[in-house]
């Protein structure tokens, strides 16, 4: 297959200047990866040593470790960690995406060691050494173990360690390897201990610092909701994600990508155009969410030279380009698509509801209107893992609005969060369908509460589908952009109950549950709602803006 020919380096002097560091003739090579990633989450402000403290990083890499970085290395370090102006991290939570073999795990043993050794002493008053931990996790020990194992070789003191810092080994206490997880030890009382991650992974622990690596092989939010619980009530406390582009079921990774291209996306329409200031994208979208993805593009042809070279920023550093060219030879297509270009690639399905149907009835302003009645439904994933509540209910316009306002691992919660809800502005009715879902069993906690419960069961799965596909349609459904429905939506099909279809929760590629419930809510509004060609609360009264839906179900 013919190369296309890389574009024209359009790179900035610093980048250039950097990536002539690591060649003794200064003749930058003719594929060489980009610095900057594709996509990727602005900063607040300018980044200097004096706002970021990825400088640091660099300058402890360079002169303790003897380490120089490669370029895009130290410029996702000097962006990831941007400093608000109290100090603390802009970013709490770090979603980054990069081709394989890149150097993902030099970055993260070079920063390890700085938060080991650096970090971990920058305020004790907040947290003492001896509270600071780094818990690393993946989806398995093995992979878990690999940054950590070479964090190790720096610190170990074991007087055999050839390669080892001295000042850091004399820092250092010798390491635990015991009931399946490792731990570095310093003699102030850091840690830094791997784990596997299962639902269980860090709970009981309060971690400093999270690095959970090969996050697109989390399929269920079991071990996310353990793990990310874990810094909540820590100082400054930050998580980094850190992966190759996933598929269908990698249902973590996707919803947090998603959430991050979303929060991008409005930046460029409306921050930089100034039609809406940072405050104002920041009541919309998490900014302490920062997302940096080098890929492809989608619709590339696998032959681009530019376009490998944004998927792959160690090109011509330590990834060779004849390497590529023989995988793009000897790989089957969807392989060197996820491995190489970093893209997103999933089987083709036919879904029931289009992903053009779904955006075209988007609004950012949609609401239920405060005089409406609200619907609520539940469901629960099919292995249990995630449940979700959706409400549903009449806008101002009269159309109907749909939106998930809740979602979390597990079921034991969803009763407290229905009674919390029902407290702050009473329910009309929970629909939760009767049978062949783990959602049954909340049937009778729920009417404990004395809210009516209405079950869907037989032609009532197939007809609120269809109705549901069908107000989509029609336009007269609105929903806010929310990550976690458009993405069921991409992934949402149908099976056969006679001549109608339902949603097929085990047979679609990824969690449609919220789908469901979205579903199983609009149902709810129209069995006891006629459909009305003019709202009930539409007046010539201006809106006082008063009552936001979060109000009464946070």
């Amino acid at each position: 297959m013919p190369v296309s020919s890389p574009t024209t380096w359009s790179r900035s002097q610093q980048e250039l200047d950097l990536a002539s560091e690591f060649f003794e003739d200064g003749q930058i090579p003719e594929h060489l990866g980009h610095m900057e990633p594709r996509i990727w989450s602005r900063p607040k402000r300018a980044l200097t040593p004096a706002t970021s403290l990825g400088y640091e990083v660099i300058n402890f890499a360079k002169s303790v470790l003897g380490v120089l970085l490669f370029p895009w290395q130290q410029w996702l370090l000097i962006h990831a960690l941007e400093l608000n102006e109290d100090g603390t991290y802009r970013f709490k939570k770090l979603v980054i995406l990069v081709g394989r073999q890149n150097g993902k795990t030099t970055l993260l043993t070079i920063l390890s060691l700085w938060w080991l050794f650096v970090d971990s002493l920058r305020d004790t008053n907040r947290i003492p050494p001896s509270d600071f931990l780094i818990l690393g996790t993946a989806q398995d020990l093995d992979t878990a173990t690999e940054a950590w194992d070479r964090t190790l070789k720096y610190c170990d003191p074991d007087p055999e360690n050839e390669a080892g810092i001295p000042d850091l080994m004399s820092r250092s206490l010798k390491p635990l390897r015991v009931n399946g997880g490792r731990s570095i030890r310093l003699k102030k009382g850091q840690k830094y201990k791997v784990k596997a991650a299962t639902r269980k992974s860090g709970r009981g622990k309060s971690a400093s610092r999270i690095i959970m690596d090969e996050l697109r092989e989390q399929q269920t939010f079991e071990s996310w909701a353990a793990i990310t619980k874990t810094m909540n009530a820590i100082w400054n406390a930050q998580l980094w994600t850190i992966s190759n582009a996933g598929d269908a079921k990698s249902v973590v990774l996707a919803h947090v990508r998603n959430l991050g291209h979303a929060a991008v996306k409005a930046w460029a329409e409306q921050v930089e155009t100034e039609q809406m200031d940072i405050a104002e994208w920041e009541r919309e979208f998490d900014g302490t969410l920062g997302l940096f993805e080098w890929s492809a593009l989608e619709d590339c042809e696998i032959n681009d030279a530019d376009q490998i070279a944004r998927a792959n920023p160690s090109l011509g550093y330590v990834v060779m380009w004849e390497t590529i060219m023989s995988d793009m030879k000897t790989d089957p297509l969807f392989v060197f698509r996820t491995e190489v270009l970093c893209q997103w690639v999933t089987a083709a399905i036919e879904t029931y509801i289009t992903e053009e149907e779904w955006t075209a009835q988007i609004d950012v302003t949609s609401k239920i209107d405060k005089e409406s009645p609200v619907y609520v439904s539940v469901h629960v994933s099919e292995n249990r893992g995630m449940s979700y509540i959706a409400i549903a209910g009449f806008r101002k316009d009269g159309k109907k609005h749909v939106e998930i306002v809740a979602q979390r691992a597990g079921m034991l919660w969803v009763q407290g969060a229905i009674k919390k809800m029902n407290a702050k502005r009473p329910i009309a009715e929970v629909i939760i369908q009767a049978k062949g879902t783990p959602a049954m069993e909340l049937i009778e906690p729920i009417q404990d509460l004395d809210i009516p419960v209405y079950t869907v069961g037989g032609s009532e799965l197939g007809s609120s589908t269809g109705q549901f596909r069908d107000k989509v349609r029609d336009g007269t459904v609105w929903h806010l952009a929310q990550p976690i429905l458009d993405l069921a939506i991409s992934g949402g099909t149908t099976k056969r109950l006679g001549d109608m279809q339902f949603w097929d929760l085990a047979g679609s590629p990824i969690d449609i549950a919220p789908l469901v419930a979205a579903t199983y809510a609009v149902f709810g509004l129209d069995r006891r709602h006629e459909p009305e060609r003019k709202s009930a609360y539409d007046d010539d009264s201006e809106d006082d803006g008063q009552q936001e839906n979060a109000d009464w179900w946070n």
